[in-house]
């Protein structure tokens, strides 16, 4: 082995060494914060142990506040959900936030090691344990310290992507339909990904899918018939844009991370704010039709169609952004083809990264939305100009 080699073997350890140390330290830091939305999923796991209807808000509210002290939002996620969260609900509270952190934890690297096997980029060395830090401290630590879901839902499209890729058409329609737990962040990215295989003559999936959720919604209306009404209730809507008392009475304006809530940060609001809408609304319809039809790669059209699920999807939270790392690597490898481009990668890995430092709330997290399409525009006219070169 020379010099060279040693150097690199030193170089490429000390940067695994940083990302454990390192990505160990964001996840106890983030646990430390002392959570915030596991304590809704494990009062709804406890409410469906006892037989009741975590859907309804009465009963939802008074398990929050006996593990937390606090009270919280509404329960919205679909019953599948609630049955595989159910068994952290036997545990004591800390315990149960314990294992869910270790869980989301080990989600997170899983996630990362199925992109690997999709996106051939960046190669085994310190250049990707680097980028798995920066990532992780973009995209994952926020996530960890609110507790949700961005990271699972970032772990299932990966697992969905490798079984489409392995041909195993029954397992991935079962994890289509499992998708489906968060529908107002995996509802479009699904129903896009429905549409390209049909048009493609894959129907074994999509067949799959439909029967797994038919089965869950009959076991789910067998277990607590009628549980879907209380989602119909005012409460449901009001939750998604205030935090609730213990009684249901609205109490502080929740920040999200939309467009509108974008613009709104900069003063951009009323008739001006819904044309911009409107016109993003048209632009991404345009951009889904013509990827659904022309892409063969469904790396490609998972990439595309998050990003305009990002871009327009109504209610969202920066704490949903984990699957946009999908993005962000394919970008990052479709600009590494030439050594020319090294700066516009840099440039943009910086940008997401100072994205974090702007503004004083989540709303100006969708600076990492607006930077991921600028700079897909860029490497798509890289990617035409190679080929108007050769």
């Amino acid at each position: 082995m020379n010099s060279s080699s040693r150097i690199i073997s030193k170089t490429d350890f000390i940067a695994l060494s940083f990302l454990i140390v390192l990505g160990l330290a964001l996840a106890i830091l983030a646990y430390s914060f002392g959570g915030v939305d596991f304590g809704v999923y494990y009062a709804a796991g406890r409410v469906f142990l006892q037989g009741g209807n975590p859907y309804d808000y009465g009963q939802l509210v008074r398990e929050i506040v006996s593990s937390t002290g606090k009270t919280n939002n509404p329960y919205y996620y679909a019953p599948w959900f609630t049955w595989a969260i159910s068994p952290l609900a036997l545990l004591p509270f800390e315990a149960a936030r314990i294992l869910w952190a270790v869980l989301n934890f080990a989600a997170w690297f899983w996630g990362l090691f199925n992109l690997s096997k999709l996106i051939a980029w960046p190669p085994i060395s310190w250049r990707r344990w680097g980028m798995y830090l920066l990532v992780t401290f973009v995209f994952a630590w926020g996530t960890w310290g609110s507790e949700q879901v961005g990271i699972l839902i970032f772990l299932i499209l990966t697992i969905i992507l490798l079984l489409y890729k392995q041909e195993k058409w029954l397992w991935m329609g079962i994890w289509m339909a499992l998708l489906l737990f968060k529908p107002n962040i995996t509802a479009f990215p699904v129903m896009t990904l429905t549409i390209w295989l049909i048009l493609r003559g894959k129907w074994k999936p999509v067949v799959s899918m439909a029967g797994s959720l038919l089965l869950m919604a009959g076991i789910s209306l067998l277990i607590s018939p009628g549980w879907y009404l209380e989602l119909l209730q005012p409460d449901k809507a009001t939750g998604l844009s205030y935090t609730l008392s213990e009684s249901g009475a609205v109490q502080i304006l929740r920040y999200t991370t939309t467009l509108t809530d974008w613009l709104s940060a900069y003063g951009v609001v009323g008739s001006v704010a819904s044309a911009i809408y409107a016109i993003a609304a048209l632009a991404g319809l345009l951009i889904t039709i013509k990827i659904i039809s022309k892409t063969h790669s469904i790396i490609q059209l998972m990439a595309a169609v998050l990003l305009v699920n990002f871009a327009l999807v109504p209610y969202a939270l920066f704490y949903d952004y984990p699957s946009l790392v999908l993005v962000l690597f394919l970008v990052n490898a479709e600009l590494s083809k030439r050594h020319t481009l090294v700066w516009i990668q840099r440039l943009m890995n910086g940008l997401i990264l100072c994205s974090l430092f702007v503004g004083d709330n989540i709303a100006y997290r969708f600076w990492i939305v607006v930077l991921l399409l600028f700079f897909a525009v860029v490497s798509k006219l890289v990617a035409a100009g190679g080929k108007a070169d050769a």
